[in-house]
């Protein structure tokens, strides 16, 4: 039997699938991050984690370990860069046809299950990807934390200690998170709380991790913090804005042109967009622009979007996944 490897490697969680070539799903495993090569020590982690994650998978449908299986297809849908992922890829997997993709690839097309669409992603960083049916592909956005990742869960982060900041300063509104973060985080004041950045304490997933309290601040009722959000949400649909100008123009979408006839199809997947202040201005924002789109959460994980690129890469027809229905 032959067997495809899906894998979905991120910040946070690396997902491995195995399949067969009919569609039909094998085994599943998680493991530990995957991303940060660059780093001293980053692709020995990205190998072990790999092994790690895809050797159980097979345990469970009783094939030896990563060494010992040749794939009929893998894909890997990675975060951040692929050019270092791709060389420890290569000696780590043996496959007649390996794909090595950004997470953006993947996530699109498990979210419109390979059908014309465009997914934002947002969650310690943010990117936006679609395509139109006819060959052409955008991405927007990406860039980073230097240089970008607006609406993400760091630019909440970075906007709340600007907030706390602000405050401090006396030009900025009073906020439930000055408080908050103090004493979530442990330091005295706002100018040790920056200390921790600047030292390099703390990193920039660190401060990602502040959005988790502005969402609790915003539940709370603080307004500082609920316009973070909301500016957040109206960040992320410049993004699907972009995306479908890029492949359809204004022109094209009013004119209910291609697949997308009956409204372009906008996904979105990541933990931002579980804050209901991100979500409702992210909708609010990308329906004023173009009333007549369908905004709807992926159809299929961006691990499954991994098993459709290695089934296409293949040539092999699979089930089609979209009358499973979002979610």
């Amino acid at each position: 039997m032959s067997l495809f490897l899906a894998v979905d490697g991120g910040q946070t969680a690396t997902r491995v699938v195995l399949a067969d070539g009919s569609g039909q799903i094998l085994a599943q495993a998680a493991g530990g991050p995957s991303n940060h090569t660059e780093e001293p020590g980053g692709p020995e982690r990205l190998e072990q984690v790999v092994s790690d994650t895809v050797n159980r998978a097979l345990a469970d449908v009783g094939r030896g370990s990563i060494a010992e299986q040749e794939f009929e297809a893998a894909c890997f849908g990675m975060t951040g860069e692929t050019t270092i992922k791709q060389r420890v890829l290569e000696r780590l997997v043996s496959t007649r046809r390996l794909l090595v993709v950004h997470d953006s690839v993947n996530a699109l097309m498990g979210a419109t299950a390979g059908k014309p669409g465009l997914i934002v992603i947002a969650g310690t960083g943010s990117v936006a990807r679609g395509m139109d049916g006819q060959g052409k592909e955008v991405r927007v956005g990406g860039w980073g934390h230097l240089f970008g990742d607006e609406g993400s869960a760091y630019w909440i982060g970075r906007a709340a200690i600007r907030a706390a900041a602000g405050e401090l300063d006396g030009f900025g509104e009073p906020t439930r998170l000055t408080p908050l973060l103090l004493a979530e985080l442990d330091v005295p004041s706002a100018y040790a709380l920056m200390e921790k950045y600047y030292s390099g304490e703390w990193s920039h997933d660190h401060m990602a991790g502040l959005a988790l309290w502005v969402s609790r601040a915003a539940g709370e009722g603080d307004c500082v913090a609920q316009a973070i959000l909301r500016d957040a949400g109206t960040e992320l649909a410049k993004f699907a804005l972009a995306v479908i100008s890029v492949l359809f123009g204004s022109a094209g979408i009013a004119a209910g042109q291609g697949a997308w006839a009956n409204g372009p199809l906008v996904s979105y997947v990541g933990g931002v967009f579980e804050n209901e202040f991100v979500l409702a201005d992210f909708k609010e924002s990308v329906r004023t622009a173009y009333g007549n789109v369908r905004i709807e959460p992926p159809f299929l994980s961006p691990v499954l979007g991994s098993l459709l690129l290695a089934y296409r890469s293949a040539g092999v027809e699979v089930p089609d996944w979209t009358r499973l229905g979002p979610g």
